[in-house]
């Protein structure tokens, strides 16, 4: 079989927004790509290759195959550009996290060595609406069609769309309008690229930040605040030729900015209340379906292949009533999610999962796993994690960012 080759570049939004085939992401972002860079290989074959800037100890990689996760090949960038040893081998496709004109560039010298199906796949080259497809403003032409074509009370009213702003008073006349409004920057990830204004508030701070959303990317979008209850999304695969194929649901957790701390692995958060899971039950298929024949008819479906993240919310009305919003991004890329649809199915029957990110000072990482290995061993049934705790990218003393999963019992929570 032709391996895949996987690319760990989370900054993708940020490369998409400045435009460039040599775009480099600030220190700490381009730290936090490094030290994450082997989370693709949840998603790989064992024949997939996983490029990264350092290789990962033989001792994580005896770990993940001891639980029977499937260890793919790693190399390092430099192994495989540009002199390419590989490449006597042929390769299916090339799966960065997300597509960008310098992920293009990076990947190039491979692009020869790829399956005809990746070469005519609508990701084989970067083309101009892929920038859109990437962007808030889209996401936003997919919420309008999803409201009209509901109309359903559930769903956030049209009176609280969000709107595409160009300048600072049509951001303030937008506060006159809903009181707390965020902003966001057209292309941004992970609650990045994201401003609360409260009421009667729009300090300096808050222009020169949004100032520059508007400087660099020339609009912003701005909608009214909610009080949020879950985060979810719907995750779907999108085949580039007119169709996508919807293959589950997500929820996860978010700080009181809006950036991503982790996910669940299960559906559902365990301490969910019981009248929320009803309403969820109830409407939320019926979100997705509609959503489902949108992306359909849209240009993901048509001008992109690959895995598509919808991220989504539960949020209360002043008169406590639930209501959805069903499209506050799509992700046109990998997520967490992705990640947290794999990882299910490790898990054994009855067993709770819990995905994090963690970051902190050097060594932090390394001592939180250290004592988390002792203190919550894992536990295997008929090879799948009943309980335990397990690091899910490489553990060292200088790290300042890991991922980690800790799974428990239904019944001992």
């Amino acid at each position: 079989m032709k391996p895949n080759i996987y690319f760990f570049n989370p900054t993708c939004e940020l490369a998409v927004a400045n435009g460039s085939s040599n775009f480099m992401a600030p220190a700490r972002l381009r730290r936090f790509e490094n030290e994450l860079s082997t989370l693709p290989a949840i998603l790989a074959s064992k024949e997939d290759i996983i490029l990264s800037e350092h290789l990962p100890s033989l001792e994580y990689l005896v770990k993940l195959e001891s639980l029977g996760l499937i260890v793919p090949k790693f190399l390092t960038l430099n192994e495989i550009l540009p002199d390419l040893p590989l490449t006597e081998l042929p390769i299916n496709f090339l799966i960065p996290w997300g597509w960008s004109p310098a992920a293009h560039k990076l990947l190039l010298p491979l692009k020869q060595y790829c399956s005809q199906k990746f070469l005519s796949s609508p990701v084989f080259e970067w083309k101009e609406i892929h920038r859109e497809l990437y962007s808030r403003n889209a996401s936003l032409t997919i919420l309008n069609q999803l409201v009209t074509l509901s109309k359903s009370e559930i769903l956030l009213p049209f009176n609280d769309l969000p709107e595409k702003c160009t300048t600072h008073d049509q951001i303030i006349s937008l506060q006159k309008k809903w009181e707390r409004v965020v902003v966001k920057a057209p292309w941004s990830a992970s609650g990045r690229g994201l401003q609360v204004l409260r009421k009667n508030e729009y300090n300096q701070s808050n222009i020169q930040v949004i100032g520059s959303f508007l400087n660099q990317q020339g609009y912003v979008i701005a909608g009214p605040w909610h009080e949020r209850v879950m985060d979810f999304s719907f995750q779907f695969f999108s085949h580039g030729s007119g169709s996508l194929e919807y293959m589950g649901f997500t929820s996860f957790r978010t700080d009181k900015a809006g950036r991503f701390e982790g996910i669940y692995v299960q559906e559902l958060p365990h301490d969910i209340d019981p009248e929320l899971i009803e309403f969820i039950l109830e409407y939320i298929p019926q979100v997705q379906k509609i959503l489902h024949g949108i992306l359909n008819e849209s240009r993901y479906s048509a001008d992109y292949f690959g895995w598509l993240g919808v991220d989504a919310m539960i949020y209360k009305t002043t008169d406590r009533k639930y209501k959805i919003q069903p499209c506050l991004e799509i992700n046109c890329r990998l997520t967490m999610g992705t990640l947290a649809l794999k990882l299910r199915s490790h898990l054994a029957e009855g067993s709770l999962g819990d995905f994090k990110i963690i970051h902190g000072p050097a060594g932090y990482f390394h001592d939180y796993c250290s004592a988390l290995s002792i203190k919550e061993p894992l536990i295997l049934e008929s090879g799948k994690i009943s309980e335990g705790f397990l690091p899910l990218t490489p553990v060292t003393e200088g790290c300042i960012f890991g991922a980690c999963l800790r799974v428990s019992r239904r019944n001992k929570i």
